[in-house]
C-alpha cells in the first residue's frame, strides 16, 4: 500500500497540525510515513504545505511526482489551486472554501469558485464556520482533516485518539470542540459522498455542502435521501439560490426543514 497526500494552507492555519496528527497515527497504526520539509513562508500569511508519504513498506523518498498523488487537502481555497497538479486523475482535493486574503491580487472568488467545483473528486466544505459552530475558529484545519478522514487509508477512531491526545494539555472544552470540529468535517464529507453517488453533478455538490451546517455525526439517511430528490427531481436552482441568500449557513437535521428550503 503506498499513499501519497499533500496538505495546503497559509502559515497561521495548522497545516503542520494537520501533518502532525496524520504522523501519529500512521504510527500508531503501524506503518511508515515520510514528511516533507515545510514548502514556502511558514510566519503567519505565507504559503505553506507538506507532502506525506504513507506506505506498509520502508519509503526511500519524501518527494511526491507529479500525478501520484491520491489526495490533496487544502485550509485555503486559492491554495488548492496550487497543487492540483500532484494529483492522481482520481485523487480526491478536501478545501475549505474561506479565503484567506493574504496577497493583493487574490483573484475574484467567483472565478477561484468555479475552477475548484469544476474538480471532479471534490470535498468543498466551510470549515471556519464549520469550527466556529464546533466552539473554536482555530478548529478549522481539523473540519478540514476530518472532511478527508474517509479518504485516507488509516482507521477514523485512531485519529481521533491523536486529536485528543494533541489537545488534551489545552483542556477538555478544546479537545471536544477539536473532535466536533473533526466530525462535523467528515460528516460534511460523507453527505458529498452520498450526493456524488447519486449522479448530482460536482459543483452544484460542492455548492450545495460548503452551504450546510453540518452536525458532529452522519446526516440521517432520509434527510440525504430528501436531499437528492430534491436536486434530482425537484428545483435545484432554487434551492442552491436559497442557501447562497442565507448568510449562515443552513441545517439539515429535520425532514420538515429540508421540506421548507
Amino acid at each position: 500500500m503506498n499513499f501519497d497526500l499533500v496538505i495546503a494552507g497559509v502559515g497561521g492555519q495548522g497545516v503542520l497540525t494537520i501533518a502532525a496528527v496524520l504522523d501519529r497515527t500512521v504510527h500508531e497504526a503501524g506503518l511508515f510515513v515520510k514528511q516533507s520539509e515545510v514548502h514556502g513562508m511558514a510566519q503567519r500569511g505565507g504559503a505553506v504545505s507538506a507532502f506525506v508519504r504513507i506506505s506498509d513498506q520502508p519509503i526511500a523518498s519524501d518527494l511526491i511526482a507529479r500525478g501520484s498523488a491520491s489526495l490533496l487537502i487544502s485550509v485555503e481555497p486559492l491554495e488548492a489551486l496550487r497543487y492540483t497538479t500532484l494529483l492522481k486523475t482520481d485523487g480526491w482535493i478536501v478545501s475549505d472554501i474561506t479565503p484567506m486574503l493574504n496577497v493583493t491580487e487574490y483573484p475574484p472568488m467567483p472565478e477561484v469558485y468555479k475552477v475548484l467545483f469544476s474538480a471532479p473528486h471534490l470535498v468543498a466544505l466551510d470549515a471556519t464556520r464549520l469550527a466556529h459552530k464546533a466552539g473554536t475558529l482555530k478548529a478549522q484545519n481539523i473540519a478540514v482533516l476530518g472532511a478527508a478522514a474517509m479518504h485516507l487509508p488509516l482507521p477514523t477512531e485512531l485519529i481521533e485518539q491523536q486529536i485528543t491526545a494533541l489537545f488534551e494539555r489545552k483542556g477538555e472544552r478544546i479537545v471536544n470542540a477539536n473532535l466536533h470540529a473533526f466530525r462535523k468535517g467528515d460528516s460534511a464529507s460523507r453527505f458529498t459522498a452520498a450526493l456524488l453517488d447519486a449522479g448530482i453533478t460536482g459543483d452544484t455538490v460542492a455548492r450545495v455542502v460548503s452551504h450546510i451546517h453540518f452536525p458532529p455525526h452522519p446526516v440521517a439517511a432520509d434527510l440525504v435521501a430528501a436531499c437528492i430528490e430534491r436536486l434530482l427531481h425537484g428545483d435545484a436552482a432554487e434551492l442552491l439560490n436559497h442557501l447562497q441568500q442565507h448568510e449562515e449557513l443552513t441545517r439539515l437535521e429535520t425532514m420538515a426543514e429540508l421540506q421548507t428550503h
